[in-house]
């Protein structure tokens, strides 16, 4: 098995309008590598993710977790707002963070055990709720975390505090995490949210 973890800082009101930009790069796919390519798959299951979020105004913690990789890797692809851990050594650094934060704070971020939902304002489109609830915690193979934005200060606050006594691995990782919720903070917008999307894959690269 193997592992990979993403540090995000997510818009979820530009992700949730994102629906066109996808379907833009879902006919640009389909003309390149024809209708049955993997990237053609991909691109249609997240516009049917998006339009699921949007019509029950609720994200589980799989979905929240594809709903991150889909802002990473289209939506808002080439920003600089993000950070992947992969492989063991990866997944120590997040362990290592997490065990030198010990700050509740870290706990939202890096769950360890159960899940809770968070409400989080988004108005992607008039006459619907401006509100959508996302969960966070352990399911199966997948582990998301997720700071709102009243939280983003003592996120911060808490990460460069844990650096003075961490071995490098965890300062890394800390850096990162003190990092982009200063990034999430200037933002300004209640629909920003750092997010920690981490998951364990079947690996056939050495097949």
């Amino acid at each position: 098995m193997g592992w990979r973890g993403l540090l995000r800082v997510v818009d979820f009101q530009r992700l949730l309008s994102s629906q066109p930009a996808v379907a833009d790069a879902l006919d640009k796919a389909q003309r390149a590598g024809g209708t049955k390519s993997p990237e053609v798959k991909a691109l249609r299951e997240a516009y049917y993710l998006l339009a699921k979020v949007l019509w029950t105004r609720r994200a589980s913690i799989q979905r929240v977790h594809d709903l991150a990789w889909l802002d990473h890797t289209v939506v808002s692809a080439g920003a600089r707002l993000g950070r992947v851990w992969e492989g063991a050594e990866g997944l120590r650094s997040v362990a290592e963070a997490g065990d030198r934060g010990g700050h509740a704070v870290f706990h939202e971020l890096l769950p360890g055990e159960g899940s809770d939902w968070l409400e989080v304002p988004v108005e992607a489109y008039s006459g619907i709720s401006p509100i959508v609830k996302l969960e966070r915690g352990l399911s199966g193979p997948y582990r998301v975390g997720i700071v709102p934005e009243s939280r983003l200060r003592t996120l911060s606050e808490a990460a460069a505090t844990a650096k003075f006594d961490a071995p490098p691995i965890a300062i890394n990782a800390l850096g990162d995490i003190e990092a982009m919720a200063a990034a999430a903070r200037r933002a300004g917008s209640p629909s920003v949210a750092l997010v920690f999307a981490g998951s364990l894959f079947e690996d056939r690269s050495a097949e």
